[in-house]
């Protein structure tokens, strides 16, 4: 006998089977770059004292010093609390942008002090891209880290489904920001159940017109997330009910081809409803496909 069951989630790596470095390994690997970033760091902003103080020497005077100090210590100080913001998980981009201008403006400076030399232009240029990839690499490592224990932020669609796929996955993209899906796996089960429910208003109203002579519950549904598939029957009582239901199913079925007419789902649920059954519109789909599938097996012999 065949009954409806839910549709298949894609099995996504549990928490528990994530592959986790040793914590004494992160200690050690911290302990050694910690210090050479802040090297980096520190041999950039001598690098372009010089040049940065003589640029502010006609403005500034003898307090021109003040002006790459203050720069320096302005940079590390917004990358520093950005890195903070992400650690714990509110992130202000802001901060980091104002330290990439900064940034670029010293770089600016100082490749203007090498008087059009791609091999000046290229050192200059040199230390400070190192140190933004350095901390860039952090925050990475940060946000991965804070996205695989925080339950709101949202993961990030694969670049090659972007490339490969571009429309849909800019529609899977949507529906994760406006549900709120944080999980990539979760997000493709539930489009492809949206997906399927689409395609039965197209197969029972028509491939366009189902826009408007769909009900109107069916339409604004497609705008919610579909709910989450019971597990499969577990119980004598609830494999009892879903017999039951497919029985009723089945005798509508026949009911509609004596008609010479299609069943629907709005029809279904219609009588389910009257018969002290509730049940899930992806549940209905299912369940008339079981259905449609059985009368053409019997047409077929």
């Amino acid at each position: 006998m065949t009954t409806p069951h839910a549709l298949p989630v894609p099995a996504g790596p549990k928490d528990a089977d994530r592959r986790t470095p040793q914590p004494a390994a992160v200690k050690w690997v911290t302990t050694a770059v910690a210090p050479l970033i802040a090297a980096l760091a520190v041999l950039g902003g001598l690098g372009s004292f010089t040049t940065i103080r003589q640029a502010a020497e006609p403005h500034f005077g003898g307090l021109a010093w003040i002006v790459p100090v203050g720069m320096d210590v302005g940079i590390l100080i917004l990358l520093a609390w950005d890195l903070l913001m992400e650690y714990l998980d509110l992130p202000w981009p802001v901060l980091r942008w104002v330290a990439w201008v900064y940034i670029a403006g010293t770089v600016l400076v100082n490749v203007s002090a090498a008087h059009g030399s791609l091999v000046g232009s290229v050192i200059h240029a040199a230390m400070p891209v190192l140190f933004i990839t350095a901390i860039e690499g952090v925050r990475h490592l940060i946000r991965r880290w804070v996205g695989l224990t925080s339950t709101s932020r949202i993961e990030r669609i694969p670049t090659a489904r972007w490339l490969l796929a571009p429309v849909s996955s800019l529609l899977l993209w949507r529906r994760m920001i406006l549900w709120h899906i944080t999980e990539y796996r979760q997000g493709l089960d539930l489009e492809h159940r949206h997906l399927l429910e689409v395609s039965q208003l197209q197969q029972d109203y028509g491939r366009w017109s189902w826009r408007w002579r769909a009900p109107l519950a069916d339409r604004l549904a497609l705008n919610r997330p579909p709910a989450d598939p019971p597990a499969a029957p577990d119980t004598a009582e609830e494999a009892r009910q879903d017999d039951q239901m497919m029985a009723i199913a089945r005798q509508l079925q026949r009911e509609v081809e004596r008609e010479g007419g299609q069943l629907r789902r709005d029809r279904l649920g219609r009588r389910l409803r009257e018969s002290g059954f509730t049940i899930a519109n992806y549940r209905l789909t299912q369940m008339i496909a079981a259905v449609r599938e059985e009368s053409a097996g019997q047409d077929a012999k």
